[in-house]
């Protein structure tokens, strides 16, 4: 049974709660914080188990957890901003007036409730008892803390320059940065704002961070593994500050259209529809809601979901093309090592798509060959050509093995499964309550059993595109490993540096390195949790591999997934 709006808000204030108490306190006794939360913790869950069937009190847990974990995210900026507040009033700076537009914000949230429209219907108007409502309720809360967030970063935000260390600060007590003009690669001028590859619902591979707050100009600079956007009034004032950074590339000023102008129209609906099919469950939501009130019968039900779902499969090309603002790629270079590379590998040419992102990566989408894609981001395309073609021959493996389908597939194998055995409870337990331990162990370990799954699919899939990648370019296994080191030494200098522009000195840790042997805790949950194998293993299979694909690296991996999670 799904909980009545009071308890819904009575449960997750009680979650906020949690989190608040042990925050407070752990600012002056960090251990006695620590305890707090897990004596407050464990007593709601006991409550919850004691006070509920067995059954309902899983939905009470979900909504305790994620409104303490959505706190957690509202809260973490805090530090950085005392910091930063307290470095600001030892300094000389001086105050980069914005330009305020209520029809910013406004418009941010209008996106939002368009994105979750039919979820929010769902749970209104839809079947009283539906399972359904507890996913929606469940994947509201992230949006709602994301929309929050950026509510209270509109009216909040403010931005100081101080020139002796050329070093600009952008003030929020939700999301502050610290950084120099020296760091800045690039500074652009935008007619106007683009929401639809600022709003984070609407975007795929996103490195932008939205501090405007206004409709019109934008100035938009970019740093290592990060782009911000400003809504600066005396534009022309700070371009003159700007300019005294003799590194800084100058553009002329980008014209944009606004989100609703017919050539933006196709553009806007699909992301709108990859928001709500892919990022929520908005669209599925409202196919079942349309059939409830049919009166469909439950098998209908089913076939219809299961169609939506193969067409979106089908489609999913498009809509991601759309999602990453995805452009053809005009390197004729790239383009006619494609082709050389899809000859050796005997599949049909593949096209090949850029789109504009500090992240490095790559990205084979599409359910089969014919309908494939890859999608590099401006980044990763500005490295060596000898590592993009390693990178290309890794996603062209994906390409040709259908791996985006088959992934789906072993997802949707697992779903059912989990679908027959509560159908099966249901059906031939009579009084849950009576089993309430084993079937809380049972139902606990399907859902943590879940991402372990679905990363031992994930992971069998990228080692065998490592490794039969590498056939595919000239210097076979060392030049695959060469690529995979350099984009991962990219990506961690990126990141490293854009962490320490939002992070407090206090949270800061030694640069990370993804070429290294980490701690076991970070080996189990990458081995067990993460879609991809650590890099320092992927780097060194490739090396010590003179084998080629088949059992014994696959021995190997399976082996290795297992010692290296659990060894120092």
């Amino acid at each position: 049974m799904i909980p009545s709006l009071i308890e819904v808000i009575v449960y997750i204030l009680i979650g906020c709660c949690i989190q608040l108490s042990g925050a407070l306190i752990g600012k002056h006794y960090k251990k006695l914080g620590i305890a707090t939360e897990l004596f407050l913790g464990i007593s709601a869950i006991g409550y919850v188990f004691y006070a509920y069937p067995f059954l309902n009190s899983f939905i009470y847990l979900a909504l305790l957890s994620s409104s303490y974990f959505t706190l957690i995210t509202l809260t973490s900026g805090r530090k950085k901003y005392e910091e930063i507040i307290i470095e600001i009033n030892n300094l000389q700076v001086q105050e980069i007036e914005l330009q305020r537009d209520v029809r910013r914000i406004l418009l941010d949230i209008t996106i939002s409730l368009m994105v979750f429209f039919f979820a929010i219907l769902f749970l209104v108007l839809g079947p009283k008892d539906s399972p359904l409502k507890f996913f929606i309720i469940i994947s509201l809360f992230t949006a709602i803390a994301e929309m929050v967030k950026r509510v209270f970063t509109y009216f909040q935000v403010r931005v100081f320059y101080e020139q002796q260390n050329n070093t600009l600060f952008i003030v929020s007590k939700y999301d502050s940065r610290r950084f120099t003009l020296e760091d800045c690669t690039l500074a652009q001028v935008e007619s106007k704002v683009d929401v639809l590859k600022l709003h984070p619902f609407l975007t795929l591979f996103m490195t932008n961070t939205d501090f405007t707050t206004s409709l019109h100009r934008v100035l938009k600079l970019t740093l290592p593994g990060e782009t911000i956007y400003l809504s600066i009034k005396e534009l022309n004032k700070f371009k003159d500050i700007l300019k005294e950074n003799s590194q800084l590339e100058e553009h002329e000023q980008i014209k944009v259209l606004p989100f609703y102008h017919k050539k933006n129209l196709k553009r806007l609906s699909g992301k709108l529809y990859f928001a709500a099919t892919i990022k929520g469950v908005s669209a599925y939501s409202g196919v079942l809601l349309l059939l409830y009130y049919l009166k469909a019968p439950p098998l209908i039900m089913i076939a219809v979901v299961l169609l939506y779902w193969l067409l979106n499969l089908y489609l999913s090309d498009r809509v991601l093309k759309i999602a990453m603002d995805a452009k053809k790629l005009d390197n004729h270079e790239i383009i006619s090592l494609a082709n050389k590379m899809c000859e050796r590998a005997k599949i049909k040419k593949v096209e090949i798509y850029e789109a504009e992102s500090l992240e490095f990566n790559g990205l084979a989408t599409g359910m089969n060959i014919g309908r494939a894609m890859i999608t590099f981001t401006s980044s990763t395309l500005k490295l060596p050509l000898h590592v993009i073609e390693g990178i290309l021959a890794h996603e062209l493996i994906h390409v040709k093995k259908r791996d985006v389908m088959w992934g789906q597939i072993w997802r949707a194998v697992y779903l059912l499964m989990l679908l027959i055995f509560v159908l099966t409870i249901q059906k031939h337990v009579t009084n849950i309550d009576d089993y309430k331990i084993p079937l809380f162990f049972a139902i606990w370990f399907l859902m943590i059993f879940y991402p372990i799954y679905q990363s031992f699919v994930l992971q069998w899939m990228e080692v065998r595109a490592d490794h039969l990648g590498s056939t595919l370019v000239d210097n076979r296994n060392a030049q695959m490993a060469e690529s995979l080191r350099i984009l991962s030494t990219e990506q961690d200098k990126a990141l490293n540096k854009s962490i320490s522009y939002s992070l407090s000195d206090a949270e800061q840790k030694k640069e990370a390195s993804s070429l290294e042997r980490d701690s076991w805790i970070w080996r189990f949950i990458e081995f067990q949790f993460m879609a991809h194998p650590p890099m320092y293993w992927r780097v060194q299979s490739l090396i010590e591999n003179d084998k080629g694909w088949g059992k014994l690296i696959l021995k190997r991996w399976a082996t290795d997934r297992i010692k290296e999670s659990f060894t120092k």
